[in-house]
């Protein structure tokens, strides 16, 4: 295999790691979201915190095939 089909290969099993856990974050807010209309401030945190998670996702994301 040549290098550079390496390199696309590992960029793509990158991107299909990276989407799933984008995937596993994104229905994990949305179970918190679904438990009521009220969250508390502890779940609130915890949304935020994932969020960034997400964003930080995104970020590597458009990186990766800069």
């Amino acid at each position: 295999m040549g290098l550079k089909k390496k390199y696309m290969e590992d960029k793509r099993i990158l991107h299909g790691q990276l989407m799933s856990e984008h995937r596993r974050l994104t229905n994990e807010i949305a179970d918190i979201r679904a438990n009521g209309f009220e969250l508390n401030e502890e779940q609130k945190r915890t949304i935020q915190e994932l969020e960034f998670k997400l964003k930080k996702i995104a970020e590597k994301l458009y990186t990766l095939y800069q």
